[in-house]
């Protein structure tokens, strides 16, 4: 009796033939399919976009017992290495894309690159009082003596002197070296006018009437401040305010 092949006969052949068929992809088949898909996630394009070189043919691709481990190892994303650990392999593969293929990093194993450096910003610089020469403790400022310096703003604060206007004629408290700041604690009024010394005295203004005499110190005396002189011709005291070095105004 002739037998008829039914509906179930037909579907376990098929899955028999398609099982063979899966059966019969070579390891070098199995590692370019992952190898495309992989290929193709990193750069966000289709797995069909994506071509793969053979190797060598005297390059045998052992079956892999493991998942497929990739990256890049050049920057050039033209060559992929491809891993194995069971058992343990490692072969280059080249990889390209179809013409057309615009791929778009976005693999975690790309180079991240490194976040660019902000550029510090440029120092500012005022200028300050510093002493000309090696100065000493005890002496007195002329012009001379001092000068200004351009100084990292930063470094200044106000016990720094900004201006040379008002020093001559003040007294040093320390030793100051040659290019150093003066600060305002350096400093203090000089003793201008010195007890028992003669002091140039004018009275009168040159647009009206001047005249000038000497008389003697009674006491010492700082710029400005107002001191006792006595005649040496008549013994008189007279009163005056110190204006220089050894000079004073008579009131």
């Amino acid at each position: 009796m002739k037998m008829t092949p039914n509906f179930t006969h037909f579907v376990g052949l098929s899955l028999l033939i398609a099982s063979g068929y899966a059966q019969a992809a070579t390891p070098l088949e199995q590692m370019s399919t992952a190898l495309t898909e992989w290929v193709g996630t990193q750069n966000g394009v289709p797995a069909a976009s994506v071509t793969v070189t053979p190797p060598d043919t005297r390059v045998a691709v052992q079956p892999c017992g493991s998942a497929y481990l990739f990256d890049y190892p050049f920057v050039n994303r033209e060559n992929v290495r491809v891993r194995c650990t069971k058992p343990n392999w490692q072969l280059f593969m080249k990889v390209g894309m179809v013409a057309g293929t615009a791929p778009t990093p976005a693999s975690s194993t790309a180079a991240t690159p490194a976040p660019a450096t902000k550029a510090a910003p440029a120092p500012e610089f005022r200028q300050v009082v510093v002493a000309a020469t090696n100065l000493l403790p005890g002496q007195l400022l002329q012009r001379e003596s001092l000068k200004l310096e351009r100084m990292e703003a930063d470094k200044i604060n106000k016990a720094h002197y900004q201006e040379l206007q008002g020093l001559e004629g003040q007294e040093l408290m320390r030793a100051v070296r040659a290019g150093e700041p003066i600060r305002i604690s350096d400093l203090r009024p000089a003793n201008l006018v010195k007890r028992g010394e003669l002091v140039l005295m004018t009275v009168g203004t040159p647009a009206t009437f001047q005249i000038s005499v000497k008389a003697e110190a009674m006491q010492d005396g700082r710029a400005g401040e107002q001191i006792k002189l006595r005649n040496t011709e008549s013994g008189r005291t007279l009163s005056a305010v110190v204006t220089g070095k050894g000079t004073a105004r008579g009131l």
